[in-house]
């Protein structure tokens, strides 16, 4: 069994081409750039990698690539949670079958207000049927997305019942007291910031790192602020307000059009610019303002080859 992943996470996007087809070589390549520019791992099919917006078959098909890729399986999480159990199940087995140990999993996020009971009954089931002790199962705690929270309670009984399988959570939420908390009642349980703006203090409250959507542009940045806590570099907290002033500037646009956008930029490739409906691409306009605002605060991204 592989060490667990810590520190830096990009919540990876994922690359179409004109026909909105998944681009296999282009997300992969992605994925490989930002190993290789300040993350320590990858999550494929978050949010920002647009997993809803791709049917099963396709998510399995993309997944057979990632596993022929080799790309370091040890530095790849991906998400498997689906509203359904046997969906969650088939994802989880693929996931582990082509090598990969780490999957986060939303919670089944259609039915509102579940209860508890009803949360672990839909989890349990997952592992009866993955059956597979190699796994390690992230929770995406994302209340604003879902609307289905996990509550502390039910964490707790996770980790009681399934020892060494619930092993932390990406709390996208926002709510930083909640991963304070977490990282201090659950220790051993690998608390990840759902945005880099909370890198340095969720890491100080014991916390392992930060899986993040805008990692797909400031994954060196945050790589820097990781490797300066790691030091004990006095320059940690002023890396942090770069950082943060980062993150304020892309989170006042739509993540996935707007990290395209910065992509296609550099890389030259109007094909990033793809993303599948509800999502649209940036405007002109808002294109413009976008660059703008991430010059305002020395936003500079690493070379991307064509």
């Amino acid at each position: 069994m592989s060490e667990r992943i810590k520190g830096v996470m990009a919540a990876g996007l994922t690359a179409f081409n004109d026909d909105l087809s998944i681009d296999v070589q282009g997300t992969i390549a992605h994925t490989q750039w930002l190993l290789a520019n300040g993350c320590d791992g990858v999550l494929i099919f978050g949010t920002t990698g647009e997993a809803n917006s791709l049917s099963l078959a396709e998510r399995m098909a993309f997944l057979d690539a990632l596993g022929a890729s080799g790309l370091p399986k040890d530095r790849l999480m991906i998400g498997t949670g689906c509203c359904s159990v046997p969906d969650s199940v088939e994802l989880t087995s693929k996931t582990l079958e082509i090598g990969i140990e780490s999957a986060l999993m939303l919670p089944p996020f259609y039915y509102k207000n579940p209860s508890d009971d009803g949360l672990y009954a839909h989890f349990a089931r997952v592992l009866e049927k993955v059956a597979d002790p190699k796994l390690k199962l992230y929770l995406y705690h994302f209340p604003q997305m879902s609307a289905v929270p996990f509550s502390h309670e039910l964490i707790g009984r996770f980790l009681a019942d399934f020892p060494g399988v619930f092993c932390g959570v990406k709390d996208s939420s926002g709510d930083f007291e909640n991963m304070k908390a977490m990282a201090a009642k659950f220790p051993g349980f690998d608390v990840f910031a759902g945005t880099e703006r909370y890198l340095l203090d969720t890491l100080k409250a014991g916390g392992v790192g930060t899986i993040t959507a805008t990692g797909n542009c400031t994954s060196a940045m945050c790589g820097a602020v990781y490797a300066a806590w790691k030091a004990g570099a006095p320059d940690a907290e002023r890396l942090q307000e770069e950082l943060t002033a980062q993150r304020l500037a892309l989170q006042n646009f739509p993540a996935a059009a707007a990290l395209k956008e910065l992509l296609a930029r550099e890389s030259g490739r109007p094909s990033w610019r793809n993303v599948r409906a509800p999502f649209l691409p940036l405007a002109a306009e808002r294109a413009e303002q976008l660059v703008a605002d991430m010059k305002k605060v020395d936003f500079r991204l690493p070379a991307i080859a064509a």
